[in-house]
């Protein structure tokens, strides 16, 4: 498949961009991270990586902080003056480990809190190091390290959590968005789709519809995963519907091809429509059945529930906005979406 076989070069290319998050700001610490990232403490599965994975999804300072145990200079936080409304996540794994209604101004030069997020936040345990005994404070779920708890904090609890800010990303409250999944070949081609449609905030490469945990590009496009390449919509369901995404989404698909779309072949490449309720599955199937009169084969599209996504390399995401030039975004991706757009002028950004 002429995708995944020149990524070996796109990698070497594109290695210094791997630690680098969506959309990171290096000036304000309330642009610091992705406005998609999902507030969510239902998670019941750790998040585990060996230490060469966690150098490579973590920045130095993060790496320094949440693995190695370290300790920031007190004050040099970006998010040590963030007042704004929000929560404050692992730099890890995305627990949810704050609430900025939590935060006080201790003086102290870290990041401060009078209680944890959830009862799934942080894992205390005692630490005997520099000749003191301190009670230490780790995420629940990756065992990132994150400081340490005292008893000479606040009303209610009379804690401070006193926490190095590098191990924490802050998410800004935000309007109510919705989340919409689809699987419609190569991720890079559908991402600049969406991105283009109005009411859109975000679209985020990723792969879904299969069994095993934590999948990487090398293992679904070598079709040795049960998972195809697929994408997350951000939306604002005040500006467009659902329903228009879905015809979005037919509009850009060949909804006839099995397991492929364009060049590519395979099952990775396979489209399918995930919803998460049965008013999103009737969407989906009357479209399905009104687009079946246009093509002489039958819709191999598939129509799955949504059960997990996980989110591509860093490299992948905004992919031809980032490499107009790129051979395979200007032969398959960019043709692409101006073909779609067309179909659907009048939900195209102006």
């Amino acid at each position: 498949m002429i995708k995944f076989i020149s990524i070996t070069c796109l990698l070497i290319t594109f290695s210094a961009c791997a630690q680098q998050s969506k959309k990171v700001s290096k000036t304000s610490p309330i642009k610091m991270e992705n406005d998609n990232i999902i507030i969510d403490t239902t998670w019941t599965e750790k998040v585990v990586k060996s230490d060469a994975e966690w150098k490579k999804s973590l920045t130095p300072k993060q790496y320094y902080i949440l693995r190695e145990h370290g300790t920031e200079r007190p004050f040099s936080s970006e998010l040590y003056e963030v007042k704004e409304e929000g929560t404050y996540v692992c730099a890890g794994c995305k627990n949810p480990l704050f609430s900025s209604d939590a935060k006080f101004n201790s003086g102290t030069g870290w990041p401060s809190y009078f209680q944890p997020y959830s009862q799934k936040s942080l894992h205390v345990a005692t630490d005997n190091s520099l000749g003191m005994e301190r009670d230490a404070l780790t995420c629940k779920r990756c065992d990132g390290h994150l400081g340490h708890v005292f008893d000479d904090g606040p009303k209610p609890t009379g804690l401070r959590y006193c926490i190095d800010g590098d191990g924490l990303l802050f998410v800004p409250k935000q309007a109510a968005v919705a989340v919409a999944t689809f699987a419609g070949g190569c991720f890079w081609c559908t991402e600049t789709i969406f991105e283009s449609i109005k009411g859109v905030k975000e679209v985020i490469s990723g792969y879904s519809g299969g069994k095993e945990t934590d999948p990487s590009y090398e293992s679904v496009g070598s079709g040795s995963t049960s998972h195809a390449e697929a994408f997350q919509v951000y939306y604002d369901p005040k500006v467009i519907s659902y329903k228009d995404l879905v015809r979005v989404f037919f509009a850009s698909i060949d909804p006839t091809i099995v397991n492929g779309q364009g060049p590519d072949r395979g099952t990775q490449y396979r489209t399918i429509a995930f919803y998460t309720n049965d008013e999103e599955k009737a969407i989906i199937e009357a479209k399905m059945a009104e687009v079946a009169s246009e093509y002489s084969l039958p819709i191999a599209t598939q129509v799955v529930k949504f059960e997990k996504f996980y989110e591509a390399e860093a490299y992948h995401q905004d992919f031809v906005k980032r490499n107009p030039n790129q051979g395979y975004v200007r032969a398959e991706s960019i043709p692409r979406r101006e073909r779609t757009l067309a179909k659907v002028k009048d939900l195209v950004k102006k």
